[in-house]
């Protein structure tokens, strides 16, 4: 007896607590976006780019020129190898591989000094998106705006992308168009 009374409370809170849930998800208004593309498309991504490259340009393009120099000695090196002696191709491997390693130590060591700054940058960015779907939320009657990349369907009347550029391009002239780092 008494587990029926409780099977049956359990039954009728289950479909009260479902139908309350599907009464809310049709009274809500959802929209969906593709975060990455609005961030993409907006201001913020051409800002992004200026000012890594502001702080970081010169030693990228520097590093960039010594992996390719490498990589001309690296081809050089195989077209020649069979050439060689013996003991010259092993010299010459050993000064490759010992010219790659300080070459991947100075790579580690730029991804560490810029890393902690794109991350800062990286951050601002997502608080501004949070913001920009907040405000556009707010001022477009939704309840719900939903990264596209993990909606399964939605019609294209949801998607307000251009919306939200908009909205983000807005507060990042409100912020003074600077990162603040």
């Amino acid at each position: 007896m008494f587990r029926s009374l409780i099977l049956s409370l359990a039954l009728i809170f289950g479909t009260v607590s479902a139908t309350s849930v599907a009464n809310a998800a049709d009274s809500s208004k959802v929209a969906i976006a593709p975060l990455m593309q609005v961030a993409a498309k907006s201001e913020l991504n051409k800002a992004k780019e200026k000012f890594l490259d502001s702080k970081f340009g010169k030693d990228k393009a520097k590093l960039e020129k010594e992996v390719k120099a490498f990589q001309k000695k690296a081809q050089e090196f195989q077209k020649q190898a069979a050439a060689l002696s013996e003991s010259a191709r092993k010299q010459k491997g050993q000064e490759l591989e010992k010219e790659a390693r300080e070459l991947e130590k100075r790579r580690a060591e730029f991804t560490k000094k810029a890393a902690p700054v794109e991350q800062k940058v990286n951050q601002q960015i997502l608080e501004i998106l949070g913001d920009a779907c907040a405000n556009y939320a707010k001022a477009n009657g939704y309840d719900i705006i939903l990264d596209a990349s993990v909606v399964l369907y939605a019609t294209s009347a949801a998607n307000v992308e251009e919306g939200l550029i908009s909205e983000v391009n807005k507060l990042w002239k409100s912020k003074g168009s600077k990162f603040k780092i």
